[in-house]
């Protein structure tokens, strides 16, 4: 089975949009289309992000929200430690990074992002990111 990584602002897109491609990608992963790759730090930054005003917020997204898709993440996905020893160092950003050690200590296929610079590296040690577009497209 394929093992994928989604990267945070997939998830974010997937909770706040629920008829958007994001969120056929989840529903594909909870149809079990796919193993889903997923680190305690990824989970802490969706998180965050749904708890602020300007995302969680604006979207109505309450406590019980968070509670359940965090939830969902930490027991139904495969959850990978990520040491600070683990990061690589290749991007600007740091969450980039983190999302890459993830999928590479994870032994992700591919990565799901809507990321650019993640997006432009093509490949990263086995891992190939794709959109939520093309990863729907491969899924059938």
């Amino acid at each position: 089975m394929m093992r994928v990584l989604l990267d945070v602002n997939v998830i974010i897109s997937a909770i706040i949009a629920p008829k958007g491609t994001p969120r056929r990608v989840l529903e594909a992963w909870q149809h079990g289309r796919f193993l889903l790759i997923i680190s305690e730090g990824i989970i802490a930054q969706v998180e965050e992000k749904l708890r602020c005003p300007r995302i969680g917020g604006a979207y109505g997204i309450g406590d019980e929200d968070i509670i359940w898709v965090t939830a969902l993440l930490r027991t139904q996905a495969d959850v990978i430690f990520v040491g600070p020893e683990c990061l690589p160092g290749a991007m600007a950003d740091p969450e980039d990074d983190y999302v890459l050690a993830t999928g590479v200590l994870g032994h992700a296929d591919c990565l799901v992002t809507g990321d650019r610079g993640l997006l432009a590296l093509e490949e990263h040690q086995g891992m190939r990111p794709l959109t939520p577009t093309a990863r729907l497209a491969l899924l059938g």
